[in-house]
């Protein structure tokens, strides 16, 4: 066998073994109980880390769990001041915390992406309390004991392990709850981490799906930041050797080349390369993908492709400065960098931006990003495009929120959900703190099954015929403003048979197409209203007679949808103006 044959053969059992490791069935590690509740500090300082409350019974109102992920050189309690506030102000319950341990065989030298018991394993799971909840956190604080500490580096391990240890986290949680999406929330590096999973398919679950429905990313360095492993960073405790401040790079500091993990390029350490220091070692390794082969030419993340079917938004930290005027940083990560849609060009939705301006607080503004819930809320809001629509249930209630989006404008929330027979749809949206709110049903097109109904006070309800298919709800707030996250609205869509009378059965529309007056005969009509093709309302009227009529004159030609309702049903034709 010749050097090249051996290389190749070399090279294909490598492979072969470590998807072999990747898809193992996921194992846990054993570790001490008490490891799980509690964090030691030397020898005296114990620290106590949230854990759910047991419930005997719980049902989410939520269309999907979230799983919240943190950033460089944290830990999962970095997200305390939020779920401290999710839990009192909504209500919402913990579901547990993931621990991975990313560095599991203490090894700085090598790096794998195989799980435990596989020999040499990288990573380790720990199993801690897990229950059906609203919302859970991965935490890659953890030594290779399963003791929660930073000694091992696991939380400042490669994103590449990262992308791993969060497909387990969503393969848990769907397990769980028996959601089939969730949401990805990730702060500073917890984003990079989240988009490894969703951009790389060899990460996804065994359907081939990643199943996330939104990623919301707090202070991320989508274009990498140098600042981790200058001095602020060894001030903060950074081992500026470590993997993830090799995949975190923007460009090398003595070579100036780009970031590999980031934008790509070959798997060498030489001067004209991943060169950060002047003499001995830079990096503890070199092996972006950990996968044992150096000197390979690495895609960079923001080349590689992304699911634009997903509803992606971003909260920017500023610094304001002793005169007024804002910084573009979060004293951490430069804003350029930090903005998705600079990196995830080309999105068919594009990423939705909110902004956190404080006071000059050098590198709390980029620390403290995960305690402000109001920004985190503007983020986590419903997707405003029916095509990202959230999946939900019928005769089942849910919660929803209003808040200010970007652009300024009405708060659009969208909800998908199904009928399989002719059904009575009765939408009831209640605890309406908006001045201004109206619902509608679309079709699977997007057409309008009946006129908007508008808010009487603090309640929405009105009924629908649907026959069997896909459907839409479409919840508008037209006036929001920065308390309504605050206090979330209540919406269900009960479903009952509807009768077999059809009030339109007899039904006679003519002529069409119409130049100016639209007949409406055979049929006891209550109103008509008239919807161009992009869903704007641009007639209504009125009728009490069975013999109706309506003037489309002033209309431009083209094609209307016309909705008549009769007796608490509904039909929607299709006409052509003239």
């Amino acid at each position: 066998m010749n050097k090249t044959t051996f290389a190749a053969f070399l090279l294909t059992f490598f492979m072969f073994f470590n998807v072999f490791g990747q898809n193992d069935e996921l194992q846990f590690k054993p570790r001490p109980a008490s490891y799980e509740f509690y964090q030691n500090f030397g020898d005296t300082l114990i620290v106590s880390l949230r854990t759910p409350n047991v419930e005997n019974s719980f049902e989410s109102k939520l269309p999907y769990p979230m799983i919240f992920i943190h950033g460089l050189n944290s830990s999962s309690e970095t997200w305390n001041d939020s779920f401290n506030y999710y839990n009192s102000q909504y209500g919402w319950q913990f579901g547990g915390r993931f621990d991975f341990c990313l560095n599991a065989d203490g090894n700085n030298a090598t790096t794998n992406l195989n799980f435990f018991p596989t020999s040499g394993a990288d990573i380790a799971a720990f199993e801690t309390t897990i229950q059906n909840g609203d919302y859970y956190s991965v935490n890659f604080n953890v030594n290779t004991d399963g003791s929660i500490g930073s000694d091992a580096l696991s939380n400042q391990s490669a994103i590449y392990k990262q992308g791993l240890a969060v497909k387990r986290a969503v393969e848990r949680v769907m397990q769980i709850t028996g959601k089939n999406k969730v949401i990805l929330v990730g702060h500073s590096m917890g984003g990079l981490a989240s988009r490894q999973y969703i951009q790389n398919p060899e990460n996804w679950q065994a359907d081939n799906y990643h199943h996330v429905a939104k990623l919301l990313t707090l202070g991320t360095p989508h274009g990498g930041s140098n600042a981790s492993d200058s001095g602020l960073g060894w001030f903060a405790g950074i081992d500026t050797r470590s993997e993830a401040i090799r995949d975190l790079k923007i460009t090398y500091y003595y070579s100036g080349d780009q970031g590999r993990f980031l934008f790509g390029g070959p798997e060498i350490n030489n001067s004209s390369n991943m060169d950060e220091h002047l003499t001995g070692p830079d990096f503890y390794n070199i092996d972006i993908n950990c996968n044992g082969i150096l000197g390979e030419n690495i895609v960079g993340l923001n080349a590689k492709p992304i699911d634009h079917l997903i509803d992606y938004s971003t909260v920017i930290g500023r610094i304001t400065n002793f005169f007024g005027s804002n910084i573009t940083t979060d004293g951490v990560v430069e804003e350029p960098q930090s903005r998705m849609d600079t990196y995830l060009t080309g999105l068919t939705y594009p990423t939705k931006v909110f902004l956190y301006n404080s006071g000059y607080d050098l590198i709390e503004n980029h620390t403290e990003l995960p305690g402000y819930y109001y920004q985190m809320m503007q983020g986590l809001d419903e997707p405003n495009v029916r095509q990202l629509a959230y999946d939900v249930q019928t005769n089942k209630e849910y919660t929803g929120f209003t808040t200010i989006q970007s652009p300024v404008g009405a708060d659009n929330d969208f909800f998908k959900f199904t009928v399989d027979n002719t059904y009575d749809a009765t939408v009831n949206v209640s605890s309406i703190v908006t001045s201004s709110m109206n619902a509608t049903i679309l079709d699977s097109a997007g057409n309008p099954v009946g006129a908007s109904q508008n808010n009487s006070g603090s309640t929405i309800d009105f009924t629908r015929i649907l026959t069997a298919g896909d459907y839409f709800l479409q919840i508008v707030s037209t006036n929001p403003t920065n308390t309504n996250y605050q206090t979330p609205y209540r919406f269900t869509i009960n479903t009952t048979l509807a009768t077999p009378t059809n009030a339109f059965a007899e039904l006679m529309y003519y002529p069409n197409p119409v130049k100016d007056i639209l007949h409406l005969d055979n049929i006891s009509l209550s109103k008509v209203s008239v919807f161009s093709v992009l869903g704007q309302l641009v007639a209504e009227k009125s009728f009490n007679s069975t013999t109706n009529s309506i003037d489309l004159s002033q209309l431009n030609s083209g094609i209307y949808l016309v909705v008549l309702e009769s007796e608490n049903q509904q039909q929607t034709i299709k006409i052509i103006k003239e």
